[in-house]
């Protein structure tokens, strides 16, 4: 998680978890998620906002979840339609976990995910080129990364290509290209220029 002091160096929203929080202890939960989930529209991968969305989902009676799923919903496909595919794909995935036979809801990750590994592929470029660490080991223990991203970490070596890492890793396509791209945007590795020889 981020650290709470760096999110709320951004006044907008500081009002907003503050807002929610006020509401939270209210015991309005879902209105509190709602409060929340406007963050998500300012910064998409606010850890802090997908952590308190999550944490609710326990506290939130299930005639209210299903309410508050289909506004989800109607959200994601609208944010779908702006093109705004990561902050659809993380409202997506929060249906999903606790509704993993929602229809509609898997028709539509299932083309965030197609749309947004297309942008992953095209800002990867080449996949032939090889990966290599750009920061050293002391300094990626010290940052918080997913299971996948910390196992990519792991598996390279300066010699193998992204081509070579995917099929290496087991990881599923989308999943591995998302936390590739993850590690590429933080600046823990690079691509090399040169192409891997064959």
């Amino acid at each position: 998680m981020k650290n709470p002091e760096d999110v709320f160096k951004n006044e907008e929203l500081l009002h907003i978890f503050e807002s929610g929080l006020d509401t939270f202890a209210q015991g309005d939960f879902v209105t509190a998620q709602k409060i929340w989930k406007k963050a998500l529209e300012i910064d998409p991968k606010n850890e802090l906002a997908i952590d308190y969305i999550r944490s609710l989902e326990e506290e939130i009676p299930f005639e209210d979840k299903k309410h508050a799923y289909k506004e989800l919903l109607d959200e994601a496909i609208g944010l779908l339609g702006k093109n705004q595919l990561d902050p659809a794909y993380e409202l997506l995935q929060m249906i999903i976990i606790n509704n993993p036979d929602n229809s509609k809801a898997n028709k539509f990750l299932d083309t965030a995910k197609g749309l947004l590994l297309k942008d992953y592929l095209n800002e990867i470029g080449d996949t032939d080129a090889v990966i290599e660490l750009k920061k050293n080991m002391d300094e990626i223990m010290k940052i918080n990364l997913t299971k996948e991203s910390a196992f990519i970490v792991s598996m390279i070596d300066g010699n193998s290509s992204v081509d070579e890492l995917f099929t290496l890793s087991g990881i599923d396509r989308f999943i591995f290209m998302r936390n590739l791209v993850m590690l590429l945007r933080n600046d823990i590795i690079r691509l090399a220029n040169l192409r891997r020889q064959r």
